[in-house]
């Protein structure tokens, strides 16, 4: 108990230095709001209730007393407190007479130095102090023990202020007592104190525990600087439309950019397909029958490019290996015989070729394994003197190619 007690008396102690600080620093502005408000420091009250002290016969007792304080701001103040205690224990009768000098810390104005006016009313305050006991402690057929011994204390106050002359408190005490061995030994040291007081504030305008902290020091008048504002305000619009309008630009620009890039990339990539090397492809014995059988039962109307109903059994049998084989790369080939004239003969069979390609390609064919090209009668593979080399001079070749 006693070092909980002299833990709280040093706590007390820091904040009377940090609140002792911050007045000193805050003197000017102070003097400041005192020339525009008069304000009173002073007040006195009377408290009574209950001791209970610690001793053997722990009983309670009679506490009665005054004080008169002067705060010196919001946040603290010091004052100077009588205290009357009276217990009779077995066949003691105890009366002490304590005198002490102690701060107080209004904690309300350092937490919420900001609270409402309603709750400006309500303050709770913590205080600490030392001082001096006068005791005396009678017994039958014993000489008393009397003397004036150091007295320490602290505790908590809960007041509510009526009004601005008037403020109303519960109390909460801890005092330790160094009086004397007979008192330590059959009495005990110290004594709890649960009070209830009245005070009596002297105001001026006002009394300076009416106050919160936030009303106590001066409002600083804030020049108007909505004009600057608002110019600086249209500033950052124009700027940032700007911004947003180079952004906008740049992507466009990066946008063209990417476009340009994929097209070059596109044509690289045409240009690599269409330059790469063709690498033959040898089919199958298989293979080479079903694509052998299609190209010899391929008939054409005469001098068109129409593909008589008689040959689509074969072409389908063709298109089914085809289908089968989307690895390939396929090249077809269109050729005459010399009867007519080059030019239409050249005509001729590249529409053949292409012809083939669209029944191919109709029957699941992907068109892009597939090319068609026309040669005419350049490329006979037999005498066009008679009728027999000129039948096998208008044929469609096929060639295959790995990709």
């Amino acid at each position: 108990m006693k070092k909980s007690f002299l833990a709280l008396f040093a706590a007390m102690g820091l904040a009377f230095t940090a609140n002792a600080q911050e007045e000193a620093a805050t003197e000017q502005a102070q003097a400041e709001a005192a020339a525009s408000e008069s304000f009173n420091h002073w007040s006195v009250a009377v408290e009574g209730g209950v001791n209970y002290f610690r001793c053997a016969d722990q009983k309670v007792g009679l506490a009665i007393g005054g004080l008169v304080e002067r705060t010196f701001n919001p946040r603290w103040g010091m004052g100077l407190e009588y205290m009357f205690m009276k217990k009779e224990i077995n066949e003691f009768d105890i009366k002490h007479n304590d005198i002490d000098l102690f701060g107080s810390v209004n904690i309300s104005n350092i937490i919420a130095p900001y609270r409402s006016a309603g709750w400006q009313k309500l303050n709770w305050y913590g205080t600490a102090g030392l001082g001096a006991t006068i005791y005396k402690n009678a017994a039958e057929n014993e000489d008393a023990d009397k003397g004036a011994k150091f007295l320490m204390l602290g505790g908590t106050k809960l007041e509510y202020n009526v009004c601005k002359w008037v403020g109303i408190f519960l109390a909460a005490q801890y005092r330790l007592h160094t009086n004397g061995e007979q008192v330590s030994n059959k009495v005990g040291r110290s004594a709890a104190t649960g009070l209830l007081g009245v005070r009596v504030k002297f105001a001026g305008e006002s009394n300076i525990r009416n106050i919160a902290w936030a009303d106590y020091i001066p409002q600083v008048e804030m020049p108007d600087f909505s004009n600057v504002i608002e110019a600086q305000k249209k500033a950052c619009e124009e700027a940032n439309a700007k911004l947003e309008q180079k952004i906008e630009d740049q992507n466009a620009q990066i946008k063209k950019l990417q476009n340009d890039i994929k097209f070059t990339q596109d044509s690289l990539d045409r240009h690599i397909k269409a330059t790469k090397p063709k690498v033959a492809y040898t089919p199958t014995q298989e293979e080479a029958k079903i694509i052998q059988t299609a190209m010899s039962n391929l008939e054409f109307e005469s001098g068109k490019a129409i593909i008589k109903e008689g040959s689509f059994p074969y072409l389908n049998g063709l298109a089914e290996l085809l289908v089968k084989h989307p690895e390939w790369s396929v090249k077809l080939s269109g050729h005459t015989d010399n009867v007519g004239k080059a030019a239409a003969n050249l005509q001729l069979s590249k529409d053949r070729a292409a012809s083939v390609k669209s029944y191919l390609t109709n029957k699941g064919v992907q068109a892009a394994n597939i090319e068609s090209e026309g040669f005419g009668a350049s490329k006979p593979i037999a005498s066009n003197n008679t009728a027999a080399g000129r039948a096998k001079n208008r044929r469609v070749e096929v060639n295959l190619f790995s990709k």
